[in-house]
């Protein structure tokens, strides 16, 4: 009687089988029903009346008097004699007689694992994806193409952005399933896990790392928070505990950085210097010195006439010192634009002389060592009557040109004054370096001009083969007169150029009209030599002179030439280009008054700068239109000869006796990661957050053995099987709605402490994790008596 009355419900039901030799229908032998404050059993005497069968009923009821007479000492509850409550986190299966041969065996008990891989990926995890992304910002982010040429790269770049594409579509899920064995333990910590189910159901499906669990969280935050600014009474928070908050937070940090990181970066297609040798067709070191200076000047006027930005063909280009920012394809003509808007704002750049190196012409863009002319160019607007050195003037008429003439000869130094044998010196401007040239009325404007340069030409002068001469200065000095007669009109900046600091009027004696002057002053050092070329920036370094090889050297000369070789200074070379005079030959220059309207030097200036033609009233007739340029401008002009120096620069290196090739390297193709349109900075903020979030509380459980690696559907199963009568008791479809999860533990603990075998379900009580078995059937438990 004793062991009946121990499992009253197995021994009723012992009772109502042998009541007719079969098994009765019974549906409640030993359900209960589990609260925070212990177990309350059904009340047995209530079951009798669901059970049509009268046997069954009597049997029942038989029970329910003499349980409810047992002694408390030998009752399977505590507290006092008649409560229907037992101890906390007590549970007891029934003593059916069948299951009375249980024991412990090694095959029905089991201990708690530390799941080391999963507890790696979770700390090591997120260091190794915020690195990958700090080697993106900081080899490819921070070290950007420039003009288009890519820096080494340790990986390819294409290689790694489709890894982190693809990366990205799996680190989220690999994340959540790292923070789940973090989660798992914590549930497992009473200063961590949630208090209640209630709390503990809002880490099923891993709500915490999904859209839908922050909104519902949000929304019962927010509930919570009005009902307690009410002061509701009798509210109890329905929001998850601090443990899902972490996690939702650490979740939410990842969700919004890796698509933002996406973001930051995007590939683009761009050159690498490579290995392969590259075609040069301009001249080199042995070369230069056999080009005719004629055909070079030729070249220069030729182009700086058409009005072209001043840059050499194809990838040529004109290389600026290192260190200049922002270097474009266009830089020598960049530079003289600014210097020219910088005169037109009347603040006009002071600083040191332009810089830059002409290469030889290339077949593409080049890279490394290389023979060519560095150059520094200075021009400026001064007063035509005190401010040169090779021109002595006072009126448009009234010249000499000081200290150019290597003779005593009182007959060329004649021919160089102002005065009616001007005509003998355009004879003489091919050998000597002086011009007055009357000029003509050119579109509507009458010009003249005086020019100078300080550069001896001779029939075998040489001026970049002889390194003792290098750098080799250089000066050129131009006043340029303009006026206009009818039926031409002036025009406004004719009209306001009176009033420059350095134009002056001056009347021409032979047809008494008055024009006005001004003069143009550039000042230029030349050299050759080696330099280092760098594709990137487009600059050069580490600049070595080394002379030219003389081409006497190089070809076997006769003693007469119509032409002879050998290449003179830059400033030698604009004077050829601007008037068009046949170096180391006796001639008058090219162009001459009359001959064309537009191979003169004032013609190709206008057009150089951009000068637009407009229709202008003719003062004799006035239904008549002319054709007229504007007036060029102490600005224009001074931006006029910046060009053509460039000009002759290109034109010196542009042109070889043949292909050949050298130290200069091509680029090949190359991919980049260039920044999007989300600044990295702030996901790099984001990563590092997320990384010291996640990995820092993982350090804390990183040994922690637990109940399961994480948890899932089947844990949750395993957990809520202990709870059946508390289910019973749900009144809504929504867990936040229900009460009766309210009075269920919401840790992972050990149900059945006092035992020597432990059971893992939701109890208050810690479950050690050292040193203590734990089984899976807890009848074990209860039937071997602890």
């Amino acid at each position: 009687m004793a062991s009946d009355i121990k499992n009253p419900i197995a021994a009723t039901m012992q009772r109502s089988h042998s009541l007719d030799g079969s098994p009765v229908r019974t549906r409640v032998a030993t359900e209960r029903t589990q609260s925070s404050e212990g177990i309350e059993l059904r009340s047995i005497k209530s079951y009798a009346t669901e059970f049509e069968e009268p046997e069954v009923a009597d049997a029942l009821s038989e029970t329910y008097a003499l349980y409810s007479q047992q002694d408390e000492k030998d009752s399977v509850y505590t507290g006092s004699p008649n409560s229907r409550l037992p101890p906390k986190n007590a549970v007891r299966h029934s003593s059916n007689s069948s299951q009375l041969n249980l024991v412990y065996s090694d095959t029905n008990t089991y201990s708690f694992d530390r799941y080391i891989p999963r507890s790696v990926l979770n700390t090591l995890g997120p260091f190794l994806l915020t690195a990958f992304y700090f080697f993106i910002v900081f080899v490819y982010h921070t070290r950007p193409s420039v003009n288009d040429v890519v820096p080494y790269f340790p990986v390819d770049a294409r290689t790694v952005f489709y890894a982190w594409l693809i990366l990205s579509v799996f680190v989220l899920d690999w994340a959540k399933s790292g923070l789940a064995g973090f989660e798992a333990s914590a549930l497992m910590k009473p200063s961590l896990a949630p208090k209640t189910a209630l709390q503990l159901m809002w880490h099923a499906d891993r709500a915490w790392g999904s859209l839908s669990g922050w909104w519902n969280a949000l929304s019962a935050l927010f509930q919570d928070l009005r009902c307690k600014l009410s002061k509701r009474e009798h509210h109890t928070p329905r929001g998850p505990a601090i443990l899902w908050w972490y996690l939702a937070f650490s979740s939410f940090i990842l969700y919004l950085a890796i698509p933002l990181a996406g973001l930051t970066m995007d590939r683009k297609d761009s050159l690498l210097v490579g290995p392969r040798k590259i075609l040069v067709l301009g001249p080199n070191q042995t070369s230069f010195d056999t080009l005719p200076p004629n055909r070079v000047a030729e070249a220069a006027n030729s182009r700086w006439r058409q009005g072209n930005p001043t840059a050499p063909e194809g990838d040529t280009i004109l290389y600026a010192p290192q260190g200049t920012k922002n270097v474009s394809r266009h830089y020598f003509n960049d530079a003289v634009e600014d210097i020219y808007a910088a005169d037109l704002s009347q603040n006009p750049i002071t600083t040191s002389p332009l810089s830059f190196f002409s290469g030889p012409q290339v077949s593409e863009r080049a890279h490394g060592k290389a023979w060519g002319l560095l150059t520094d160019l200075t021009c400026f607007v001064t007063h035509p009557y005190h401010g040169l050195e090779m021109i002595n003037i006072t009126a448009i008429d009234k010249w000499t040109l000081r200290n150019l003439l290597n003779t005593s000869s009182s007959s060329y130094e004649d021919a160089f004054r102002g005065n009616e044998t001007y005509e003998i010196a355009q004879g003489l401007a091919g050998l000597y370096p002086g011009l007055f040239y009357e000029g003509q009325s050119s579109f509507g404007v009458n010009y003249k001009y005086l020019i100078a340069t300080d550069g001896v030409i001779d029939g075998t002068a040489t001026d970049y083969t002889n390194s003792s001469f290098l750098p080799l200065p250089g000066s050129l000095e131009l006043v340029m007169w303009q006026a206009y007669k009818a039926p031409h009109s002036a025009d406004a900046i004719f009209s306001n150029m009176s009033s420059h600091s350095s134009v002056v009027s001056s009347v021409w004696p032979y047809d008494n009209t008055t024009y006005l002057g001004y003069a143009i002053q550039c000042s230029v050092n030349t050299t050759v030599g080696f330099a280092d070329l760098d594709a990137a920036t487009r600059a050069y370094s580490n600049f070595v002179p080394e002379a030219a090889v003389p081409a006497h050297e190089i070809v076997s000369l006769p003693e007469l030439l119509n032409e002879y070789p050998g290449m003179l200074g830059i400033h030698s070379i604009v004077y050829a280009a601007f008037t068009t005079a046949v170096l180391k030959y006796t001639g008058a220059p090219i162009c001459l008054a009359g001959e064309s309207a537009t191979c003169n030097p004032w013609y190709g200036a206008n057009v150089a700068t951009k000068g637009e033609p407009q229709l202008v009233g003719n003062t004799d007739f006035p239904e008549a239109k002319n054709l007229q340029y504007p007036t060029l401008s102490p600005e224009r002009m001074k931006l006029a000869m910046y060009k053509l120096f460039g000009e002759a620069a290109i034109a010196m290196m542009a042109s070889g006796p043949g292909t050949w090739t050298g130290e200069l390297q091509g680029l090949d193709k190359a991919n980049d990661i260039i920044p999007g349109v989300v600044p990295w900075q702030f996901v790099v903020a984001l990563l590092s957050l997320w990384t010291i979030i996640t990995v820092v509380p993982n350090y804390w459980t990183f040994w922690d053995r637990r109940f399961a690696a994480m948890l899932d559907g089947f844990e949750m199963f395993r957990l809520g099987a202990e709870w059946r009568p508390a289910v019973w008791k749900l009144e809504k479809r929504e867990f936040v709605e229900c009460d009766a999860l309210l009075d269920v533990p919401g840790m992972v603990g050990d149900m059945e402490p006092r035992s020597g075998r432990g059971f893992v379900g939701l109890s208050s009580v810690v479950a050690r994790a050292s040193s203590r078995k734990y089984v899976f059937d807890r009848e074990i438990v209860a039937n071997s008596g602890g």
